[in-house]
């Protein structure tokens, strides 16, 4: 990861610690709107966690452009001369994920292990969604 993009995800947690801190001191609130969650605020803390999260959004959408390149070509040597045999490694990947459609958790996993590590996500998330509902609307 390089410094550009932890610097993004620097600012967008700092975003929305602002906006935490918004809603608790009561200049803030949460609301759905269709499906979609809404942050309204009146405050500065509110204007400050947006201002974060969208410098934070910027910084991630152009971080690859500003990294290292690691595609480089390499010299011709000895491996890689035609008369030798690819060296066949299988790399098996695995993945998981959780998209939340309003309060409906969508999972999906590449195998079992993942899918349960994924509902276990989404459990986690919907637990901190109800905390913050909870500490807005209490």
């Amino acid at each position: 990861m390089n410094k550009i993009t932890l610097l993004s995800l620097i600012l967008i947690i700092s975003g929305f610690a602002m906006f935490f801190l918004s809603a608790i001191s009561g200049n803030g609130g949460m609301a759905l709107f269709i499906i979609f969650p809404v942050f309204y605020s009146t405050g500065w803390l509110g204007a400050l966690g947006f201002i974060l999260i969208f410098f934070g959004f910027i910084l991630l959408f152009i971080a690859p452009f500003f990294a290292p390149s690691n595609y480089a070509i390499p010299e011709r040597s000895e491996e890689y001369a035609v008369d030798k045999e690819p060296s066949e490694k299988k790399v098996e990947k695995h993945y998981g994920g959780v998209i939340l459609i309003g309060p409906i958790p969508i999972v999906f996993g590449s195998d079992k292990n993942y899918a349960l590590l994924s509902i276990l996500g989404a459990i986690l998330m919907l637990i901190a969604l109800a905390f913050v509902f909870f500490l807005i609307y209490g």
